[in-house]
């Protein structure tokens, strides 16, 4: 439901809808809203995936919640020891996910970008890339987690309520530069599992990708990997058990 709270504006903008629209979405909105009050308030206990969404809960629903984070499957995911010196990125492409930060960086340091996944955006990103941004379009688990075990790092220049990509990645022992906001700060560990730039700018992001290279003997993959092992399918399943007994 962010779209219809904290994230209404931006929905609306990348609607690109005329003045109509604009206000039958403002109308069917305000009923969202409505609607998602009034359900929220018959819950028992609030589960909120991530610090970010708590906080959320707390504002718009005026509660408290419990944070329990999504199950990863990171048992599927092999650590990679080495590279091929291509950055990854494996998204949705939608203006919200602010890849475009991320092909303006890379086609002007010339290193090599592999993007995975597919979307609204994607001719507009195709158009603006240069030579050294590949696009692979939708791939299967099995392709996303050998390409994610041969990068060199995953970038998430994008802001998510938790990201379950990120912890992918780190369970193949990989580093992460990511956009320092939402749930990206409660999974990665700056200096140890990979690196946070703060603003959604092209030299924000360059920053970043600096400290990662200064820092790039630092990352241990089995050490990124065990730091991802507490996002686990297994942990999620103890967490939820504890919380259905407590509250039975």
């Amino acid at each position: 439901m962010r779209f219809a709270w904290d994230w209404y504006h931006e929905y609306k903008k990348e609607q690109r809808v005329g003045r109509a629209k604009e206000m039958a979405i403002a109308y069917f909105m305000k009923s969202i809203r409505e609607w998602d009050r009034s359900a929220a308030d018959r819950v028992d206990v609030a589960i909120a995936n991530s610090n970010t969404v708590k906080k959320r809960i707390k504002k718009y629903y005026r509660r408290d919640s419990v944070v329990v984070y999504p199950p990863v499957s990171v048992s599927r995911f092999k650590v990679g020891t080495g590279h091929e010196d291509y950055f990854l990125i494996v998204s949705t492409l939608t203006p919200y996910k602010r890849i475009d930060l991320a092909i303006q960086l890379f086609n002007k340091i010339g290193r090599k970008l592999v993007i995975i996944g597919d979307g609204p955006q994607r001719q507009f990103l195709e158009n603006i890339s240069g030579p050294s941004i590949e696009f692979l379009g939708f791939k299967e688990d099995h392709v996303v987690g050998e390409y994610m075990r041969n990068a060199r790092a995953l970038i998430f220049p994008g802001e998510d309520d938790f990201g379950i990509t990120p912890v992918e990645a780190m369970a193949c022992g990989k580093p992460v530069v990511a956009y320092g906001h939402g749930g990206a700060v409660e999974t990665i560990i700056s200096g140890k599992t990979g690196e946070f730039f703060y603003e959604p700018t092209v030299n924000s992001l360059e920053q970043g990708l600096a400290r990662f290279f200064l820092n790039e003997r630092e990352y241990k993959p089995l050490t990124i990997r065990r730091h991802a092992n507490q996002f686990s399918e297994d942990v999620f399943k103890k967490e939820i058990k504890g919380i259905i007994e407590k509250n039975s």
